[in-house]
């Protein structure tokens, strides 16, 4: 067993580097964001074994922290008493699929510093946002945006 301080952070160096220094330093990461699981190997599992946003089908990285492929797993922070987790996404995907606002609906939300609601949206790495003086508006604007991106996209394939 190290007896120094300096043997155990050479211990523990060591130790996070292995598989399961690994896990336990993920599983670690994850309940310290507030991410709820009742079994947290099963979890630990699925993101290991998921290649593929579970949203976008793009193929996830794990190395380069925030890039769009960078693979999140994504939760529902306002439950609190009962496993949270939604899926296994890409850093894009996580971005865009804001679940934590006022509204209710992703990617809408109240901006209180400046009283006005707020679309915003990652498009092709850029940042889209539209401010509005009432939900309804912003609500609007975002169905009618992303359904000309849809359109765009499609028309880009073709």
């Amino acid at each position: 067993m190290p007896q120094t301080k300096e043997d155990v952070a050479a211990y523990n160096r060591k130790y996070y580097r292995t598989p399961a220094g690994k896990k336990t330093n993920r599983i670690g990461k994850w309940k310290s964001r507030g991410i709820i699981s009742d079994d947290w190997d099963a979890l630990h599992e699925r993101y290991l074994n998921t290649l593929h946003c579970e949203k976008c089908d793009v193929l996830l990285t794990d190395n380069n922290p925030r890039t769009r492929t960078t693979k999140c797993l994504d939760h529902d922070h306002t439950i609190k008493d009962r496993e949270n987790v939604r899926g296994v996404l890409c850093h894009a995907c996580n971005l865009n699929d804001k679940c934590t606002n006022t509204s209710g609906v992703p990617n809408v939300s109240y901006n209180k510093g400046i009283d006005r609601w707020r679309y915003q949206k990652m498009v092709n790495g850029v940042k889209h946002r539209k401010y509005f003086k009432t939900k309804a508006d912003a609500i609007r604007y975002k169905y009618h945006y992303e359904c000309c991106q849809s359109i765009i996209e499609k028309d880009s394939r073709s």
